[in-house]
């Protein structure tokens, strides 16, 4: 197998926005475990927001390291329709990995509640459009759970390229100086 990895920049990126993504979503999830105005639920919701915030951050260095190195190959070259439907993927997933925080972002300021990143106020709409802001929080929502679902099948992918295909596409992501999983 190839030793070509990913630069470890990309996997840094990679990794943060994986897991900040996952705290993002769990928080979501367990929002509804506390009572509506609740100081726990606050909590939850205002760590979803700034997990978002953070994907949202790190996506834009992670997309300029990515636009200046290639992918490694993959060793063996995997059949052309996984590589396209591979492509496809990994289109979708910074697409919504970008989409999916600016719709928070955009519907917090519409909403015209007050909200924050780490504590520093953040702007809100003069005149709050609340019909606006629950819209937007439903596509937010929805294209929220079309990114979830395509980051599991993006890991059961690896998974099965590391585990059945045998070929190292999941090797050339892992963090770490060298690959544990060989």
């Amino acid at each position: 197998m190839s030793a070509a990895r990913y630069t470890p920049w990309m996997r840094r990126f990679h990794w943060a926005i994986a897991w900040f993504i996952v705290f993002a979503l769990v928080l979501i999830e367990v929002k509804g475990w506390f009572p509506r105005g609740s100081a726990s639920r606050t909590a939850v919701k205002w760590g979803h927001m700034q997990f978002g915030i953070a994907v949202l951050l790190l996506m834009v260095p992670r997309l300029l390291v990515r636009l200046r190195h290639a992918a490694p190959p993959i060793t063996p070259e995997p059949p052309r329709w996984q590589a396209l439907l591979s492509k496809l993927v990994h289109l979708a997933l910074y697409l919504l990995a970008f989409a999916v925080p600016l719709l928070g972002v955009t519907m917090m300021f519409i909403a015209g509640k007050p909200w924050n990143l780490l504590g520093l106020p953040l702007p809100v709409l003069a005149t709050p459009n609340p019909d606006l802001a629950h819209a937007i929080e439903d596509i937010h929502e929805t294209i929220g759970n079309v990114l979830m679902w395509l980051a599991i099948a993006h890991v059961a992918a690896a998974l099965f390229h590391h585990f059945v295909q045998r070929d190292d596409t999941l090797l050339r992501m892992l963090p770490g100086k060298r690959n544990r999983f060989r």
